[in-house]
């Protein structure tokens, strides 16, 4: 006696069509007997799950080697599903595939469950992966179209083999990401958005496992990937409060990384009418900015490009020890700035100038002799051969002892008043 097994639901019979063209194609599959079939009879009109999981147990201990023990099994990981007990489910599965290794169904099982029950153990991801890729592999046979029912449209064929790709390959990006592995998070969400690339969540998801390889050269990438997660608002975007947490999250790798928000317009413009950026994309890195600037003020202003080279080491972590070991003593070469303050007031011997800024003092020239007059806040002076003397760490300030006769620019004291010619006196 045969029995005539339909899958109860479309989903579960698009996962089990390639199993029902390999029933068409082998024997015939027959109960033992009259008490075999009584059995299946009663699991298919028990309502209650928790009785439907002991008949099943009973047709299990009176027939192991029953021709339906894998569509037992089948109906058991359905069961197990109705009564929320994962672990169940993906035992069951795992035993159909001891049985059958390329059963659809129990790869498409252990394939969501294996994600789903989040259990990380090396062993589990193993297995879930070597489902995983099993399943993947298995879909355009168990989606030809020769295997289409005739009650299914051709195009929902389509659409939902590529849910189940794209779930398949969800699994796989888990099992990267539990193993640390995000060179391969990587790749498998870069295969996801391949076959659907309109996803906010993929998008960020793909910026993360770049992120997390902390390669400096792929952090431009990175940086494209949050911005189209943050600002992609089509199908399978992210909800609006977390695309609000990602974009304020891209404002501070961007600036981190760019030195300013400057070109953070177009690069959201950009991301929003593309998956991935273009082959010649790229972001300036703060530091390649500070290079291009440097090298643009040595031709433009070399005096200026000088002393901020200088300052630089000075500012820096060993600046007390650059100054002590290298500039101590030395004579300064020519430079140029502005006058911010003096002292005393009429013939100052102490000059505050500022160089990289208008009214920042940033060196201090101290004379022997005074200057014999007094110049206005802003004058502009050039001094050369200063000889470094001391250094002030907070605020930084370098102290030059130097000639009146090395600075050059200094307004000349005014001439004296002429002296009016006497009068003659007058006859009494």
């Amino acid at each position: 006696m045969a029995l005539k097994l339909f899958p109860k639901t479309l989903a579960v019979m698009m996962v089990c069509a390639a199993q029902v063209g390999l029933w068409a194609q082998a024997p015939e599959k027959k109960v033992k007997d009259q008490a075999e079939y009584d059995l299946f009879t009663a699991v298919q009109k028990e309502a209650d799950l928790n009785k439907k999981v002991q008949l099943l147990e009973t047709w299990k201990q009176k027939y192991p080697d029953s021709d339906y023990k894998v569509d037992r099994l089948q109906i058991l990981v359905q069961t197990y599903q109705g009564l929320g007990q994962g672990e169940k489910m993906y035992g069951a599965a795992k035993e159909i595939l001891s049985l059958e290794p390329n059963n659809t169904f129990g790869l498409y099982m252990v394939t969501l469950l294996t994600e789903s029950l989040k259990n990380t153990a090396a062993d589990r991801l193993d297995f879930g992966e070597k489902a995983t890729r099993t399943f993947i592999a298995s879909l355009d046979d168990t989606f030809s179209a020769a295997k289409r029912p005739p009650n299914v449209a051709e195009q929902v064929w389509k659409t939902e083999r590529t849910k189940l790709e794209i779930a398949a390959r969800k699994t796989l990006v888990f099992i990267a990401k539990a193993r640390k592995d995000n060179v391969a998070a990587e790749k498998e969400v870069m295969d996801i958005l391949q076959i659907t690339p309109n996803s906010g969540f993929m998008s960020y998801e793909l910026g993360a496992a770049i992120v997390a390889q902390r390669k400096p050269e792929k952090q431009m990438a990175a940086i494209f990937h949050f911005a189209r997660a943050a600002h992609y608002t089509g199908e399978d975007a992210l909800p609006e409060a977390t695309r609000k947490q990602v974009e304020a999250y891209l404002e501070k790798v961007y600036v981190t990384f760019h030195g300013s928000k400057e070109g953070l317009d177009g690069l959201v413009e950009l991301a929003r009418k593309s998956t991935f950026p273009p082959q010649d994309f790229r972001i300036k890195s703060a530091q390649e900015i500070i290079i291009e600037d440097e090298n643009r003020l040595k031709a433009e202003n070399p005096q200026l490009a000088l002393w901020i080279g200088v300052k630089k080491e000075l500012i820096g972590p060993n600046g007390t020890a650059y100054f002590e070991g290298t500039l101590k003593g030395a004579a300064l070469p020519k430079l140029k700035g502005k006058v911010v303050s003096q002292t005393p007031a009429a013939k100052p011997k102490e000059i505050l100038v500022a160089l990289s800024t208008a009214d920042t003092p940033e060196i201090k020239l101290r004379l022997e002799t005074p200057m014999a007059s007094k110049a206005e806040p802003g004058t502009e002076i050039e001094f050369e051969g200063g000889i470094a003397a001391e250094f002030v760490a907070e605020p930084p300030l370098l102290t030059l002892d130097i000639e009146k006769t090395q600075i050059t620019g200094w307004p000349a004291a005014p001439r004296p008043a002429a002296a009016k010619p006497a009068g003659k006196r007058k006859k009494k």
